[in-house]
């Protein structure tokens, strides 16, 4: 009994067990993209040209022969890059004798202010210092010395002429037998004696007035040499030194004018570009003006410009963002930012300019080349975004497809046009869902969910 029932268990799990791999293998494993929420992008598809920059002829300022020229045709030059230069022979004699006359009016002017000027500055102040101190001592002499020995005179003075009129009267005393001759001789002793005084009083006074007169006039040299130093002062700071400060002005002015006749002789790359004709050679003579290379400048940025339908003309404004692409290059995408719109519609085209700046320059967009510019209008975060190749329409409704319990579920959706082939889905799905990829699934199809494909 036990043999048929082990059979019987070991068929039945052999049935069991192709049933359920013939349902794993049977059920399709399919692809899917799992929504996530977003920032949906809103732009504006035109088609503009590369701005292409004009050919430029570089020449030299000045006539000479040419020595060297330092490029050739289809070379990239950088800015201040040595293109050719002239002979300059002469120009350096003339920068070194500049350089030198430079040198000596510096020199003079130096030796003026540091030297001269102090020194004349110092003759000065000594020679206030001179008269200060003679005016001192004259009038200390004169205070201390003269004054007193004009008083000493005047009261001297007035004693012999006391004396003196007393012995007169004494006289007349004696003639009319009022005095004896002894009196009269004491009397006139007293005057004698009082002239003396006077007289000496008067020797002393002149001769201090002597000595106060030579003070004087030390004074007034003193005085002088003070205006004589005021004068040479005077003379440097107004005339010499303002002829020694032009001697270097002018000086100057020619070593820069020298300077600039040797900078000339070199011809130098005046911006970043391409060399693409050469006109001269070694040895040729050129005039100013003449053409001595042609160059194609390459601009600090890249710049588009584009024809706009007038109808979009409240859409764009200076300063929105844009996403330049071209066939050339179809891998990149250049940003850039609206530059210049104008203000006025060609009424023939309908259409009006704007001009589009990348934020730097790309060498691979040519001048005039076709290029595609979405302008980007708005930017809204939070959103679900969908490829468009991942909906179908039916009866003008967009339907996609999501796996809901291992089956095929067909949900309507309300979608937004953002361009590049992206749909922002404003109804219909959630983020997290699953979007499958294969829309040739049957509603209502089991299904087993196989590769995740991420979204860029």
């Amino acid at each position: 009994m036990k043999k048929p029932v082990i059979i019987a268990i070991a068929v039945v799990l052999a049935v069991l067990v192709f049933y359920l791999g013939w349902s794993l293998f049977s059920v399709p494993s399919v692809s899917f993209v799992t929504l996530q929420l977003d920032e949906a992008v809103e732009t504006l598809l035109i088609s503009g040209r590369v701005v292409g920059e004009g050919s430029v002829p570089l020449s030299f300022k000045r006539p000479g022969q040419v020595v060297e020229v330092d490029v050739r045709e289809g070379d990239q030059v950088q800015f201040g890059n040595l293109i050719a230069f002239l002979e300059d022979s002469d120009v350096k004699n003339l920068v070194t004798q500049s350089e030198n006359n430079l040198s000596s009016a510096e020199i003079a002017l130096s030796r003026l202010e540091n030297r001269e000027l102090p020194q004349a500055q110092e003759a000065l102040s000594q020679a206030e210092t001179r008269a200060e101190i003679a005016a001192s001592i004259y009038n200390s002499a004169k205070e201390e010395r003269l004054d007193p020995a004009n008083a000493r005179l005047v009261d001297a003075d007035r004693n012999e002429l006391t004396a003196r009129r007393f012995f007169e009267d004494q006289i007349k005393l004696y003639e009319e037998g009022k005095i004896d001759l002894n009196a009269l001789q004491s009397a006139e002793n007293k005057w004698k004696q009082a002239f003396n005084e006077m007289e000496l009083a008067n020797t002393e006074k002149d001769k201090i007035a002597l000595e106060v007169e030579n003070l004087l006039r030390e004074i007034e040299i003193a005085l002088s040499q003070k205006r004589a130093a005021e004068s040479a002062l005077q003379s440097l700071r107004s005339e010499e030194l303002n002829q020694a400060k032009l001697n270097v002005s002018q000086a100057r002015t020619q070593l820069e004018k020298a300077r600039l006749e040797l900078d000339q002789t070199r011809l130098e790359a005046p911006f970043p570009g391409t060399i693409v004709r050469i006109s001269v050679s070694p040895g040729q003579y050129v005039n100013i003006g003449q053409e001595v290379c042609v160059i194609i400048p390459i601009a600090a940025n890249t710049y588009i410009e584009a024809q706009v339908d007038e109808a979009l003309a409240g859409i764009v404004s200076v300063g929105q963002e844009v996403l330049v692409s071209s066939a050339a290059f179809p891998e990149k995408t250049l940003n850039g930012s609206v530059e210049r719109v104008s203000p006025t519609v060609d009424p023939d085209r309908g259409t009006f300019q704007v001009r589009f700046v990348l934020e730097r320059f790309e060498p691979d967009l040519l001048p005039d080349l076709a290029v595609s510019a979405e302008i980007v209008t708005n930017r809204i975060p939070n959103s679900l975004i969908i490829e468009q190749g991942l909906t179908f329409r039916e009866d003008n409704r967009v339907f996609v497809l999501i796996e809901k319990g291992g089956k095929v579920v067909k949900r309507e959706v309300v979608v937004e046009d953002l361009g590049r082939g992206l749909l922002r889905v404003t109804s219909g799905l959630a983020s997290g869902e699953r979007l499958l990829i294969d829309l040739e699934l049957e509603e209502g199809k089991r299904i087993r969910l196989g590769e995740e494909v991420k979204s860029d």
